[in-house]
């Protein structure tokens, strides 16, 4: 069912920037997900199929997309904040993101509910869920101008 839901998920979003890019080019500006002709949205699992994982664990985006972070399985959370864990790590200037309100660094997020990120400042961002990143839980985000 989970595979389902990403492939259902995916075929949106692909339908969804061929509709904004106008379709009469060929070119639909996709690459890794992203939309990039109206600032794209690069979608990632959080736990799916209850696996301690991001799926994809890295993604590559340009400066002024988003980042769609859904949680598919119980007890994940999303953060760069160097707080949270050593292994989190954001570029120069950059503020930490969180999936949650406050200093609550092991806050988790409900099943099926979604943290979206927009990213402004180029660099690598490594974050974590919190719960789970002594197993392994990280994830980069690589942001070019």
């Amino acid at each position: 069912m989970i595979e389902r839901r990403t492939f259902l998920r995916t075929a949106v979003t692909v339908t969804i920037g061929m509709a904004l890019s106008g379709c009469s080019s060929g070119d639909t500006g996709e690459q890794n997900g992203t939309d990039d002709e109206n600032g794209g949205v690069t979608d990632v699992d959080v736990g799916p199929e209850g696996r301690l994982r991001f799926e994809p664990e890295a993604v590559e985006i340009a400066v002024g997309d988003t980042v769609s972070w859904t949680a598919l399985s119980e007890g994940h959370n999303v953060t760069s904040h160097p707080d949270a864990s050593p292994k989190c790590e954001n570029p120069e200037g950059a503020e930490p993101f969180t999936s949650y309100e406050g200093d609550d660094h092991f806050a988790i997020m409900a099943v099926d509910e979604t943290f979206e990120h927009e990213f402004t400042v180029p660099g690598e961002y490594v974050y974590v869920c919190t719960p789970h990143a002594g197993q392994g839980m990280v994830g980069t985000v690589t942001v070019s101008e």
